[in-house]
């Protein structure tokens, strides 16, 4: 039976404490991010009991509500339920740092996730199609059709500015202009001038690293020092002091940097500005200070951030892809249960900017997959047909990549299907680690997605990349029949039987 969200929201709404007890409201694929001004004020058992809400989970920041697929309707209704003054003068509660950072980067990043794994499935599909030969890679349909699924990628900047601006209460045009200012062509064609003073080079792959030896030393060095090519750029500069070539396109610490000094700018102008004239300058003073500052600070410091913290991931995928896959493919869906999974879309996004390709979602699917797996081993061995309905439902959910109401609908309730799918997940990244599995755009893992993960000339890591999700899979289902785990009782089957009771008891009188 289809479920009322609007009833849903109602109740979501008395039990988290009432309208006057939410401070923001926020979601991601899954779940409804509450900040509350009072955790306590919330009643999670009734909010549990929901119809509609699979669990509640309580990490030491947002009271979060999973929802499943159809949270987005569950946070439709509940926004016209609440009234949030952003202007009242009250403070969020005292959290820590991680939690602080992952509610971040999930509000940034949850609005505009599926868009941008759409133009991924997109350039995956274009890209098989011209592999095996139905689509030419020269037309005129596959180029409009790159350029489209490249487009989430090129701009990604403005969509960061945007949901930042949001969760920062900056004005959401200002921050848009001030990341359209940094992907401009004027600034790109900065980025992108050159001079060559010795050769004048017609093969695309060298002029492609000379571009690349304007913004990175360490390639220009190599081109002059071994190859003997001098490679230049214009010199830029602000107010006297130079400036870093850098490319904004893709980019993601930068911008969310940005957006959060500009919070301090805009507040600042707001205050001291006279009315009549605080609409048309505060907007102006943002972005003539904040397009110059990304230049010269943020942007060189938000690079370096990025760099070293996919720097730290990579270099210890490269020590053991087998081990990294291992661990990966182990630990995703625990760490999912925390809410802190959302830590690694900064670096999985980065390695698609500057590498191409991404290892972590080529190991994080077999996760994915254990975890499918799991739900229709629950499925083939518990009696309970209420159980059979919620396990089969929440594996073909878990295959299209939304593991949630598998983790807290199954899993986590019956408890050894959920360290079954941890083990078979670790076999199956390991298997993916052993054959640098990788995918080719952003994703969220799911059998929708797989042309993401081949690319012509890599057919030894598409086939190790199947073998591992398949083998998490058969793991996942294999070990949680053998394992086992304690049957629920059949809700339905204890009712209707407790219904036929009075009527045998009388028949039996007779």
């Amino acid at each position: 039976m289809a479920i009322d969200y609007a009833q849903t929201a109602q109740e979501i709404v008395k039990y988290i404490g009432g309208d006057n007890n939410v401070i923001s409201i926020t979601h991601c694929a899954t779940r409804l991010r509450f900040v509350l001004k009072d955790n306590k004020a919330v009643d999670k058992e009734e909010l549990k009991r929901v119809k509609g809400v699979i669990t509640v989970i309580e990490a030491g920041g947002p009271m979060q509500v999973v929802i499943g697929n159809h949270v987005s309707d569950a946070y439709k209704h509940v926004l016209k339920l609440i009234h949030i003054d952003e202007n009242a003068p009250v403070s969020a509660p005292n959290v820590g740092i991680v939690s602080r950072v992952m509610d971040v980067i999930s509000s940034i990043f949850t609005p505009f996730l599926y868009q941008l794994a759409a133009c991924g499935i997109l350039q995956g599909i274009i890209s098989f199609l011209a592999a095996v030969g139905i689509m030419d890679a020269n037309s005129g349909t596959y180029r409009i059709l790159n350029f489209v699924s490249w487009t989430a990628f090129t701009f990604l900047p403005v969509m960061i500015a945007f949901t930042a601006a949001k969760k920062f209460n900056v004005n959401p045009f200002t921050a848009v202009i001030t990341a359209c200012a940094l992907i401009s062509p004027d600034y790109m064609n900065m980025v992108t001038a050159f001079k060559i003073t010795s050769i004048n080079s017609a093969d695309p792959a060298m002029q492609q690293l000379m571009r690349e030896a304007v913004s990175n030393p360490d390639i220009a060095n190599i081109l002059q020092n071994v190859v003997g090519i001098p490679v230049s750029a214009p010199t830029l500069d602000f107010l006297g002091i130079p400036v870093k070539y850098l490319s904004y396109t893709a980019s993601v610490i930068p911008i969310i940097l940005m957006v959060w000094a500009m919070s301090y700018i805009e507040h600042f102008f707001n205050k001291v500005l006279p009315v009549v004239i605080r609409n048309l300058f505060t907007p102006m003073f943002c972005i003539a200070i904040m397009v110059p500052m990304t230049l010269l600070v943020f942007g060189p410091v938000g690079n370096l951030i990025g760099g070293a913290i996919g720097g730290v991931y990579n270099y210890l995928y490269h020590l053991s892809p087998t081990i990294a896959g291992f661990v990966v493919g182990a630990f995703w869906q625990p760490l999912v249960t925390l809410g802190v999974h959302w830590g690694i879309t900064p670096v999985t996004v980065g390695n698609y900017a500057t590498l191409g390709y991404d290892t972590f979602t080529g190991l994080q699917a077999s996760a994915v997959f254990a975890m499918t797996g799991s739900m229709f081993g629950v499925y083939l061995k518990t009696r309970s047909r209420e159980m059979k309905g919620i396990s089969l439902s929440a594996g073909v959910t878990g295959l299209f990549g939304i593991t949630e109401p598998a983790i807290y609908g199954v899993a986590l309730r019956l408890k050894k299907p959920f360290l079954c799918s941890c083990v078979a997940g670790g076999i199956g990244g390991a298997i993916a680690g052993s054959f640098n599995a990788v995918s080719w755009s952003y994703c969220l893992p799911g059998i929708a997605v797989l042309p993401v993960f081949f690319k012509e000339g890599h057919m030894p890591q598409f086939l190790g990349f199947l073998l591992s999700i398949t083998v998490a899979f058969v793991l996942g289902a294999l070990f949680t029949w053998l394992v086992g785990f304690k049957d629920e009782p059949d809700v339905a089957a204890i009712k209707n039987a407790q219904a036929e009771a009075p009527r045998t008891t009388q028949a039996e009188m007779n």
